[in-house]
Formats: structure tokens, C-alpha cells, sequence
């Protein structure tokens, strides 16, 4: 299947619910998914309705994969349901969001808390965050819909008739999809649904690293809109807030805590692995392909070696710059995050925030992501360190980071 992007003037959401029926109080009998095709769905619009916005739709949907209409045209069943998709959060969990403890029907990605066919272990890679669905040419309708934790069917009729998009999707047999409703341009608010068959599953990673790559998925014309529009979500880096280049390159600088002759804890850069060259990061919401992934070691702490406590810091600077060679960007600060300028002095960290009304898309945007590993119980060690596959994908301002597991051994109490 070739990558492509679905447009609409509406914008688009996936969220899959298969039909299930309960065979007793104790057991669930799942349908069979026959040739089935394995998607995960993401809600990008983090927008929230203001007096300027008012007539946009609310981005909270329920879905229909081929859907069954009555007389008067109204959806009212189908092959799959999917009700409550949320705006998404700002980390992804390798693990289903069902495993959770939220008792909201609230979903922040599909399926999540949804109980639906799953796909299996892949390559060894953990995909129970992925539904699956019947291969081919599958027919999407999603309806907007208010923010309430009333059921679709049971809204009032004229709240089930709001139509958001309506595509044809065609999926491939067991191939792993990514897929999200995103704004194509900011200042039209033109959306549409970005379709990503996933590589992961199929590369030869090293068990003893972890990887990551990277995404630019903001709309045309974020840049270079007026700040006051640009509201971050709460928790994301506020120096994406200005938006990237459409062409960025991406260096990695990996930190570790120590205990310095004061007894002081410090962040030190690992000298081997400062200002590596990630990658390339390019805005490419209308060809969407997988992006080559960086990958790098898990940096074991010496006294257990099976626990690390290392962090990212991460750096997108306009390709006119090299931080290799550029001598005004030194160290990462001492407190993780912000946008930063340096002040280092005899070897010693010392970091100013900027004015951000000094900000220029030509200079560069620090952040960081201290997630990029994942520490579990497995086996007697609580907790171990083990390697994932990561995306970081940048959305109108705010840095969204999704983390897939690979299979490790159960843990021994």
C-alpha cells in the first residue's frame, strides 16, 4: 500500500470498538478477525473552542467502520463502533491504556481502554496497543460529537448527525498502522487523516539499544502565525510553542546524573555520545513515510547493570548550524527543559532562560525526553532497564512521544 493522506474539509479521527458479546459474568468471547489489518489512532486537534474558534467542531468523536444507517440516514451501527476519542495525550504508554486505573470512558488514542482484538507479538515487539480490523477497503465515518460521558446512540437525535469525515481507507493484511486526525493548514483550518504503515516490526534492532525517530507534523502556516494563537498543551516543551522549520536537523546529547566532590548531584554529558547527529527532521504531513530511527545504548548504571537513570537532551537547529563546531552551543543545562542560552563557565553549568521575544526559527529549540527507555519488573530485578522503539513527532508546537515495548521476561516475586 503507498502512504498517503486523506483530506476533508472536516477533520478525521480512527477509533475502533468491536462488537463483543459476553458469554458469561466470568468469560468474553472476542470475534475473530479474519485477514486482519492492525491500526492505533491518535486525536492531534489540542485545540480548545474559544470565542475566535467557536464554529470549529469539538475534537471529541465516535467512529464507524462501515456503517449501518435507518431510514433517515442516521448512523446506528456497523461492523465497528468506537465512541469517546479524546484529544490525545502528550505520552503515549507502551502498555494499553485499559491497563490504567482512569475510570473515565474518555479514550486518549484507540483502541485503549477499548476491550477489542488486539494484534499479537510481532518480531518481538508487544503490539497490544494496535486493533485489528478486516483488511481491504474499509469505510470510516466519524461524527463530532459533544464532551459527555453519554453513549452516541443515546445523544439527542440532532447531536448524532454531525458528520466529520467520511473516507474510504484501504488496509493491507497484517500491516501496523499509525494513524491521525491532524490540521493541514493553520490559518484555512483545512484537517485530514494521516495514514503511516509502520517498518518497526520489520527491522533488525539491536536488543541492547534503544531508538528513536522523529516527526514534524505541523499544519502549513503555524511558523509563521501571530504567537497568541499558539497555545501549548499543558505539560509539552513551551519552546516548540514557536513551531520548527520546515527543515530542521537534530542532534542528541546524552546525560547522566553523577555525585560531584561536594556530594552534589550533577548532569554530566556522556563525551562519546554529546551532539550526535540524529537525523533530519522534515514537515512532511502530506507524504507520510517512515523516518530512519537513531539509535543509541541503554547507558547501564555500573553498580547493578541493569538499571539506567540517563536522559535526552535534544536539540532541532536550522542546517545552517552544527553544534560540533559552533562554539555558542555548549552543555545542556542542569535542569532538564526550556529554551536556553548558554553560560558556561571553567567546565561548570550555568544556564540562562531566554527572552522568548528574542526567539528566531533561524536559531534553535532545546527539549528533552527522559523516557526513552522503559524500567519494568522483569525476572528478580525491580525495576530493569530495557529498550524501546520511540516516536517524537511535533505537532503545531507541542512534542508528542509514543513508546513501543519489546517482549521481556515476566516478573519473579
Amino acid at each position: 500500500m503507498k502512504h498517503k493522506i486523506l483530506t476533508s474539509p472536516l477533520f478525521a479521527v480512527i477509533a475502533l470498538s468491536f462488537v463483543f458479546c459476553v458469554a458469561s459474568c466470568t468469560k468474553t468471547e472476542y470475534r475473530t478477525v479474519e485477514d486482519p489489518a492492525y491500526i492505533r489512532v491518535f486525536n492531534n486537534l489540542t485545540y480548545t473552542l474559544t470565542l475566535d474558534n467557536k464554529e470549529e467542531a469539538q475534537p471529541f468523536f465516535c467512529m464507524f467502520i462501515d456503517p449501518e444507517f435507518d431510514a433517515s440516514g442516521k448512523p446506528i451501527g456497523g461492523l465497528a463502533i468506537g465512541d469517546f476519542l479524546d484529544k490525545r495525550n502528550i505520552y503515549a504508554a507502551p502498555n494499553a491504556a485499559h491497563a490504567g486505573l482512569s475510570t473515565s470512558k474518555y479514550n486518549p488514542e484507540y483502541p485503549g481502554k477499548e476491550l477489542v482484538p488486539t494484534a499479537p507479538i510481532l518480531n518481538g515487539f508487544d503490539l497490544t496497543n494496535w486493533a485489528q480490523v478486516s483488511a481491504g477497503k474499509r469505510r470510516f465515518l466519524f461524527m463530532a460529537r459533544p464532551i459527555s460521558s453519554v453513549p452516541f446512540a443515546k445523544l439527542p437525535d440532532e447531536q448524532q448527525r454531525k458528520v466529520f469525515l467520511d473516507t474510504i481507507i484501504d488496509l493491507s493484511s497484517r500491516e501496523v498502522y499509525t494513524l491521525h486526525i491532524l490540521q493541514k493548514d493553520f490559518k484555512t483550518k483545512e484537517n485530514g487523516l494521516y495514514v503511516r504503515q509502520e517498518t518497526f516490526h520489520k527491522q533488525a534492532f539491536s536488543d541492547t539499544l534503544t531508538y528513536v525517530n522523529f516527526y514534524n507534523l505541523s499544519a502549513r502556516g503555524f511558523l509563521q502565525a501571530d504567537l497568541s494563537q499558539k497555545l501549548p498543551v499543558p505539560g509539552t516543551t513551551r519552546s516548540l510553542r514557536y513551531g520548527l522549520l520546515d527543515t530542521m536537523n537534530i542532534f542528541i546529547t546524552h546525560i547522566q546524573p553523577s555525585v560531584n566532590a561536594a556530594g552534589a548531584t550533577v548532569q554530566q554529558r556522556i563525551p562519546n555520545f554529546s551532539y550526535q547527529y540524529a537525523g533530519r527532521l522534515l514537515r512532511n504531513i502530506d507524504a507520510p513515510k517512515v523516518t530512519p530511527y537513531y539509535g543509541f545504548p541503554i547507558f547501564l548504571q555500573d553498580k547493578n547493570k541493569v538499571y539506567s537513570n540517563t536522559w535526552q537532551y535534544i536539540q532541532f537547529f536550522a542546517p545552517s548550524i552544527d553544534p560540533r563546531t559552533a562554539g555558542s552551543y555548549l552543555e545542556p543545562p542542569s535542569v532538564p527543559g526550556g529554551l536556553t542560552e548558554p553560560a558556561v563557565k571553567d567546565g561548570t553549568f550555568g544556564y540562562m532562560l531566554m527572552d522568548h521575544a528574542q526567539y528566531s526559527p533561524s536559531y534553535y529549540l532545546n527539549t528533552f525526553f527522559p523516557g526513552l527507555t522503559v524500567n519494568v519488573h522483569s525476572g528478580t530485578a525491580n525495576p530493569r532497564t530495557f529498550g524501546v522503539v520511540n516516536s517524537i513527532e511535533v505537532v503545531n508546537g507541542n512534542a508528542f512521544l509514543t513508546t513501543v515495548q519489546r517482549k521481556y521476561p515476566q516478573p519473579i516475586y
